[in-house]
């Protein structure tokens, strides 16, 4: 049951995503309609319900921690970018999250890619690889408070800090 849930709700999300971008244009919403409902078998196919339940004032806080974290990191990248006296340090490093397999620990690898001065690089079982502009950053605890972030998004309790290597 809840793989058909997931199927109606997301049918019904992309629906109304097509009949945005048509500006609602009736010509175009029967071709849409087999469009979003093969989108949407192919969506649970490959990436089946989780069964995690979304919390939405844990969605908006992270929302909001997700942008302004965003736009710091534009601005470190652009400082970086136009003064070459600030100090660069690049490198890699491997974290092992705390969070659970499938949604949690693939929206933890992406908003980091948007984090300053990181990108996921890989993210295989509970270690994340990420690529650092500046290891003297304290990306751990960039890392640690994302985890926090999600962990509430999906109602999980944040478990204990997980480990860093260079």
């Amino acid at each position: 049951m809840a793989l058909f849930g997931a199927f109606c709700l997301r049918t019904a999300g992309l629906y109304l995503v097509w009949w945005v971008m048509t500006e609602g244009d009736s010509s175009g919403l029967g071709f849409g309609a087999v469009i979003v409902v093969l989108v949407g078998l192919l969506s649970c196919k490959l990436y089946s319900p989780s069964g995690y339940a979304l919390h939405p004032l844990a969605t908006l806080r992270f929302a909001g921690f997700f942008m302004l974290r965003s736009v710091v990191a534009g601005v470190d990248v652009g400082r970086r970018l136009l003064s070459p006296s600030v100090p660069v340090n690049p490198g890699y490093l491997t974290v092992t999250t705390s969070l659970p397999a499938g949604g949690p620990r693939w929206l933890l690898a992406n908003t980091l890619s948007l984090m300053p001065g990181t990108l996921s690089v890989r993210l295989q079982g509970a270690s994340l690889e990420l690529h650092c502009l500046d290891l003297d950053q304290p990306i751990d605890a960039d890392v640690r408070s994302a985890e926090r972030k999600i962990a509430g998004v999906f109602g999980l309790r944040p478990a204990g800090a997980g480990e860093t290597t260079p």
